[in-house]
């Protein structure tokens, strides 16, 4: 029963927090002075889409097109279960919690290349190879990125993280990899402007472009968690998690959260859109040996500064 409850209370705290991230998002749009409509659009995104039929394209193959928002679903809600809120507020917290994390990103790309591939059509399967191109390049920097907050606390455990920062947040001696793995991040979640696997211009909506109704819903929440999971665990790795003045734990770990999430969504809005070639040599030519950097500086730091601070 308890199992039950803890997967309900995360399915929850999931929606809450994806139609925050939406609510930001359309602040950024909008501007201040429509703030109020903000906190409209999505629900009526969402009602419109509960109402629309859900299409099953001609020759698509049933089980995976199904499948795929299910598949990201679980993928997000059984990550999100090592996110440590405050002092042992947490689902489960095992010595490799955040190996956990980043290997749970992995089913994600399984569900994203089932979305695509399933369509039988040419845009969904073009997109769904530049899906995973990204996926799969971009998770590259996101774990190395991880590891300078692993050599400093060492240890995997989310909680032992933030627990080491207490005196001091990794992110002010560790900037660069704060910086990678924000970066990562944003091109994981197709964040726009780094979205050319789904955006309407580019492949007419690429892995969803056949999707309709509840399932094309649950892929926009899926999209929207993934981004706020991934903002939670860099709260965790670089800004100290719960750690606090004067405040709960849980309400510091939320309110830094929500902060990063906007001050993210607030800067890409500057970023012009990129090509292909050049996401991918983003990726592989600069992040990639620039968190090799990280790790090397890291590491000498560690070495020299008894306990990294």
């Amino acid at each position: 029963m308890n199992s039950v409850v803890l997967v309900l209370l995360v399915l929850f705290g999931l929606l809450v927090g994806t139609y925050c991230i939406a609510v930001m998002e359309q602040v950024a749009a909008l501007g201040l002075r429509r703030f109020g409509l903000a906190f409209v659009f999505p629900l009526a995104e969402g009602i419109m889409l509960l109402r629309q039929e859900n299409l099953l394209p001609r020759g698509a193959d049933s089980f995976l097109f199904r499948s795929a928002p299910l598949i990201a679903l679980t993928t997000i809600a059984l990550a999100a279960l090592v996110i440590p809120l405050g002092p042992h507020v947490i689902g489960f917290d095992p010595s490799i919690g955040l190996f956990y994390f980043i290997v749970l990103l992995s089913p994600f790309v399984v569900a994203m290349m089932n979305a695509g591939w399933s369509q039988n059509a040419k845009e969904g399967l073009f997109a769904t190879f530049r899906a995973a191109a990204y996926l799969i390049s971009y998770e590259v920097p996101i774990g190395f990125a991880a590891i300078g907050p692993v050599i400093a606390a060492q240890s995997l455990s989310t909680q032992r993280i933030v627990e080491t920062q207490v005196s001091l947040w990794y992110v002010v001696w560790q900037p660069l990899g704060a910086a990678i793995y924000i970066l990562a991040a944003l091109i994981v979640t197709f964040h726009s402007p780094f979205d050319a696997a789904q955006a309407g211009s580019e492949l007419e909506g690429g892995v969803f472009a056949e999707y309709s109704g509840s399932r094309l819903l649950l892929f926009k929440v899926a999209l929207h968690a993934i981004f706020l999971l991934l903002m939670s665990m860099g709260v965790v790795l670089f800004f100290g998690g719960w750690q606090g003045p004067l405040l709960p734990g849980p309400l510091w770990f939320v309110l830094k959260t929500f902060a990063l999430a906007a001050c993210v969504i607030w800067g890409v809005r500057f970023f012009p859109r990129l090509r292909h070639d050049q996401m991918l040599s983003l990726s592989w030519k600069i992040l990639l040996p620039a968190s090799l950097v990280n790790i090397m500086l890291v590491g000498i730091l560690a070495l020299l500064i008894p306990g990294g601070g």
